[in-house]
This record gives structure tokens, sequence and C-alpha cells, in this order.
């Protein structure tokens, strides 16, 4: 994981900085639970939580026996050696017939090698290399192997250009994956480096943002999905780092003096700079979205208010949210868009509803979920109450009581109807509960 050897850094850091201090303060209270990171509705699940679906496609057809392949790389040998150009195509169609087969150590020895022969024949950074590179990363992660998975990535990212211009659509595509990979990383905590990697990969972020709103030429739906990812990163840092020094006349200089003296690399300074300035970064990248967004484009436009909205309800700020809400409403309603209205606000919604926090994972040792039901009302300002919990299966009292801390902790996005919020009593949902 190398997000902070990025020549984007020490360019990134000053700019934070300059932009923290030049945003005007907004006073908000506690955020609320991190809804999906120990409880969620079954069923329920966000892309962010896992690789897309492409990802773990092969590169090629697969034969049905060893023999085929033993007998075709066999022959490629012969004629022009160990490293010769055509034995990359079966060597990565021997891979996927191993990942198949559930050999994974194999599986993992035929890639590697078909990676090599491309790199000796086309270079280092062929793009020959990503069918192959793809299936190597699903091999890793179906092994459990998160070390070499990250490794690997931080490799896949710089064949697509590390984030840099000239941007297309494939390297856009890329970028996207790789930070929604270094969410997924911080969510495993893979090597205890959790709030390192997370300022390394808002300052990564933050830099495609600026470049990629330099150009005009590219479809801003980029520009949207790389401002919702920054998005889900300041959802992990508001509720994993906790601030560290007292607001108070002496902070800058408290802040260099632990740069300087206490973390040379300056990574606590970052952190501090980053978590005190996060909802006000959030909410002003959202309004320069919405911003630069065409008046004509409704449904982009309500989806970039709703974000906002969301973001302004899980900081407390319900007043601001309120308005928020009411415009994406307004302009879903004009447009026709009764399928997103529906979605969007027909009933009261968990927040954040983007899986910042959702971790599709094999449980650790000695965990289990377990199916709870609970009966709540929500307000018409998104505060739950009148909370009663139990568990679906008999015992276990202690768990739905947890949950019931849990669901007092949420903040919601409330039901609308008519334009209007309002209040939902008796409202009836199961949940599962990391126990």
């Amino acid at each position: 994981m190398n997000l902070f050897a990025t020549p984007f850094a020490t360019t990134v850091q000053r700019s934070l900085l300059v932009l923290t201090c030049a945003l005007p303060w907004i006073v908000h209270g506690a955020t609320g639970t991190p809804y999906g990171e120990q409880f969620v509705r079954p069923g329920q699940h966000w892309r962010d939580g896992g690789p897309p679906a492409e990802a773990g496609q092969g590169p090629g057809e697969v034969p049905e026996a060893d023999r085929q392949y033993r007998r075709q790389l066999a022959a490629l040998e012969d004629r022009g050696g160990p490293y010769a150009d055509a034995l990359a195509e079966p060597l990565a169609s021997l891979g996927r017939h191993y990942r198949l087969r559930g050999d994974l150590d194999s599986a993992r020895r035929a890639y590697r090698r078909a990676l090599h022969v491309v790199r000796v024949n086309d270079g280092l950074y062929s793009r020959r290399q990503l069918p192959i590179l793809r299936e190597l990363l699903q091999v890793y992660r179906d092994a459990g192997d998160m070390a070499s998975l990250d490794e690997r990535y931080d490799y896949f990212f710089r064949l697509y250009g590390s984030g840099r211009a000239p941007f297309t659509e494939a390297r856009l595509r890329a970028g996207l994956e790789y930070l929604r990979w270094q969410r997924e990383a911080v969510r495993l905590g893979i090597d205890g480096q959790d709030l390192r990697r997370l300022v390394g990969l808002i300052e990564l972020n933050e830099a495609i943002i600026a470049d990629v709103a330099l150009e005009a030429s590219l479809d801003p739906v980029w520009y949207r999905q790389l401002v919702y990812s920054q998005l889900r990163n300041l959802y992990l840092l508001q509720d994993r780092a906790q601030p560290r020094i007292e607001e108070t006349g002496l902070l800058q200089n408290s802040l260099f003096y632990l740069a300087s003296e206490q973390d040379p690399g300056g990574h606590e300074l970052r952190l501090a700079t980053l978590q005190r300035g996060a909802f006000a970064r959030g909410a002003s990248m959202l309004q320069t979205l919405i911003d630069r967004t065409p008046a004509a484009s409704q449904a982009a436009l309500a989806r970039a208010r709703l974000e906002l909205g969301d973001w302004y309800q899980w900081h407390g700020a319900t007043e601001r949210a309120g308005d928020e809400y009411a415009a994406a409403v307004a302009l879903l309603r004009e447009a026709g868009e009764t399928h997103l209205l529906e979605r969007w606000f027909a009933q009261p919604v968990e927040l954040p509803d983007n899986g910042a926090f959702w971790q599709p994972q094999q449980l650790p040792e000695g965990k289990r979920k377990v199916l709870l039901e609970a009966v709540y009302d929500v307000s018409a300002t998104g505060s739950p109450g009148n909370i009663e919990a139990r568990v679906v299966a008999a015992g276990d009292d202690d768990v739905a009581y947890r949950l019931r801390r849990q669901l007092a902790g949420t903040r919601f996005r409330p039901r609308w109807f008519e334009g209007r919020p309002e209040q939902v009593a008796r409202l009836v949902r199961q949940y599962e509960l990391v126990d």
C-alpha cells in the first residue's frame, strides 16, 4: 500500500490545509451510528462493499482437462523457449482452470508466470497484463491473502496511470476501483494502519477530483463518482478519527509541534487537519457538485441534493438536511421520476445509505450474525423512538439490548409524503447484528 508515496501528497496536504482554514466553520452535533458496520437489514448490500462484478471474470475459455493445457504449453516452449510470447494466453487459461477447481496455489503460479512472460516480451507496464492481473486479484481474494491483494492493487493502479491524466474511461474506472479497494482495506483493517491509509486515500481522491474538474471534455459522471467516492472516505474519517487536540488558541502551534517532534511524516497533522474540516469539506464538495450539474439533469441533481441532505442529517444538522430533501423531492416530482421518489423517500432510510461502513466478509472466529426484529417510530426529523427489539430465535436478550442501543443512535432520512416529511409510527424491520 503506497498511497503516501504519491507525488500528489505535498501539494494536496497544503491545499487541504488552506481549504480547511478558508471554509466557514459549521457547528454540528455528533455523528450518527455507522449503519452497516455492526448491524444491517437482511439482504441489504452496496457496491462499495466488494469488487465490481467484472473484476472476477477470466481472460478466455477454459478447456476441459489439464492435459490439453500441458500439451499446448509444451509445444509452445519447444518452439519458442520458456519465455515465448505465445505462452501468456494458455498460462492465463490454465490459471483460471485451477482457480475454478479451487486449486488456488496452482492458479497463482500459472497467473504469475503468465504475467512474467508478458513483461519479458512487452515491458513492465504492458496493458496486456490487465485481464491476467484481474484474475490474480481474485485468486488472492479467494485465498484470503489480503496483503498480496493489496500489493497487487497498487500495481494494478500503476498500470492504469496512477490516477493521472490523460484520462480515459478505462483509467477512471480503474481509479475508482482502486479507491474502493482502499476503503475495503480500511474496513478490514488488513495492516493495522487504518487511519494512515485513510489519510492517503483522501488526499489521493482529492487530487484526482481536482484534475478531473479541469477536463471539460470528460463525461460529468466521472466527476460525480469521484465526489461520491470521497464522500464515503469522509464518512469513514468522521467515525474512525476522533479529535486528539482541543481547539484552543494554541492549536496551530500544537499541531506543528506534534508533526515535527513526534510525527516526522506529518501524519498526525494531516489527520487532525482533515478531521477538523471534514464536515465542512463534505458539504462544500457536494455543493460544488450541485453547482456543476446542469439544471436539465434533474435526476443527477436530485441525487446530489439527496447526498447533501444525508450528510447534514448524519451530522445532526436536521434543518439544513430538510431543505436539501425538499429540493430533491421537488426535482423528482417535476421530472416525473416516481420510481426514485418511491425508492428514496417512501419509507425512513437508515444512514448512511451508501455502504461506507458495510463490509460483506466471513465473520471472525467466535463471531456470529443474530437475526432480530425491531419495532420503533421515526419522527419527521429522522429520529428513532419507542424502540422495541427482540431476537427471532429464543434467548439472547443481551443482543436485543445492543440492537436497541445501535438503533437509538442511528440517523434516518425521514419519510416524505406530498412534499413534506412525516412521522412513521410502529415501523417493523428485521436486522442482522454481528455478535
